[in-house]
């Protein structure tokens, strides 16, 4: 029994000296959106998660919240090698790790949060060193993708007008002639019922914001899903949203 209880003090020094020789690591993690800003608080913020990609021991976890960075020196102006994007203002979650040897982390993101059919999800490994921070624009993960929110309204005669309201995952918005310009998207609504396709509707844009929308009439009454998307074919952003209404025409 004593022999027990002194291996048992044993271990647990070995575990407290393990401990004490652990350093606290900094590491600034952020999520940008393809083709535009940085993912933040105005789109309900980004879930990140930091573990150890070889056993999956989770060693932080947090949100990354703040701004969406400068549009001038994201955007508009030539990007030099080297230049640092953000700020302090510039969304981001600071990661604190204890770790006493080089150890090799798993970042994953998870969000927009505000916006649950525009879920992404993004994960990348690095190896971190105990003391060596990484600040700065930090660890960037970009993740493409749109926020699409759609709805409808059934008129009488079957008619159907079909509304979206689109932004990149950033929330920067859609408008003519601005840095995300609506004549490189394409908008279309799918219609189907009983989960077959029955017509396709383009959506043009009428904003004055993120806003697309368009029009057909049924012929059919019954329960209809509309499956709207926005596309970008020069960056291959995606974003996504469904919404069911129903047409009686007795």
């Amino acid at each position: 029994m004593k022999i027990v209880k002194l291996l048992s003090i044993a271990l647990l020094g070995l575990v407290l000296s393990a401990n004490s020789l652990a350093t606290e690591t900094h590491i600034m993690i952020r999520a940008k959106a393809n083709d535009a800003k940085y993912i933040g608080t105005s789109v309900g913020g980004v879930k990140v998660v930091v573990e150890d990609a070889e056993t999956g021991e989770i060693l932080d976890q947090g949100w990354i919240n703040g701004g969406t960075g400068s549009t001038k020196a994201i955007i508009k102006e030539p990007i030099s090698r080297g230049q640092v994007m953000t700020d302090a203002e510039t969304a981001g979650f600071l990661a604190k790790v204890d770790i006493n040897s080089p150890r090799l982390l798993r970042f994953k993101l998870i969000g927009p949060y505000a916006y649950r059919q525009a879920l992404q999800e993004a994960s990348v490994t690095s190896w971190v060193i105990p003391g060596k921070d990484i600040l700065g624009d930090g660890i960037t993960l970009n993740m493409p993708g749109f926020i699409v929110d759609a709805w409808t309204r059934v008129l009488e005669d079957g008619k159907v007008d079909i509304y979206t309201k689109a932004s990149l995952l950033c929330g920067c918005p859609i408008y003519p002639d601005g840095p995300w310009d609506p004549k490189n998207y394409e908008a279309t609504a799918i219609l189907m019922q009983n989960d077959v396709k029955i017509a396709e509707v383009a959506l043009d844009f009428t904003g004055p914001v993120g806003l697309f929308s368009g029009k057909t009439t049924l012929d059919k009454s019954g329960h209809y899903k509309a499956i709207v998307y926005i596309f970008d074919k020069k960056t291959g952003n995606v974003g996504v949203d469904r919404t069911m209404f129903e047409i009686n025409l007795d």
